[in-house]
């Protein structure tokens, strides 16, 4: 069993996923797992493993650590997640079926069929779920997960998928 969770754990490292550990999907993070799904966002999906000093670490700074680069409101500067390495871009539309096209300036709350839902993995047995609060106080503790997905329409992807 061994030699297999070795070869498994090599597949992944050649794959582009920095895990070690067997779990719920044959690999746990030594860290803190860091993933983005843009959904109909025209971005390249993010799923790396952070390491760090002590027991905790701010979810802001995990997801700059992975090279996840996040932008508030002018309202909500801390609060809100507006734009996720600089998706949505302001001068392009987002196309949701049944709205107008919709230009995310940033300003305030974006609308509930296009915004960036922050989710967090606390108990592998129940998976994502949303965060309680924003990633500038959200502390996480080692073996747990982080993730931001571009919501449009009526549908919330997890950072799966």
């Amino acid at each position: 069993m061994k030699k297999i969770s070795v070869l498994i754990a090599a597949a992944l490292v050649l794959a582009g996923c920095s895990t070690t550990e067997n779990t719920f999907e044959n690999a746990v993070c030594d860290g803190v797992e860091v993933k983005v799904n843009y959904g109909i966002l025209t971005g390249d999906p993010v799923n790396e493993c952070i390491t760090f000093d002590g027991e905790q670490i701010l979810a802001l700074d995990a997801l700059n650590q992975a090279g996840v680069v996040t932008e508030g409101t002018v309202t909500y500067p801390d609060a809100i997640v507006c734009r996720v390495n600089g998706l949505p871009a302001e001068d392009v539309a987002i196309e949701v079926e049944g709205e107008d096209p919709h230009f995310e300036s940033c300003a305030d709350m974006p609308p509930a069929f296009a915004y960036w839902a922050l989710w967090v993995i606390n108990d592998e047995s129940v998976g994502w779920e949303y965060a309680m609060e924003g990633a500038s106080t959200l502390l996480l503790n080692k073996g747990q997960s982080i993730g931001l997905a571009f919501a449009s329409g009526t549908e919330a992807p997890t950072p799966d998928n």
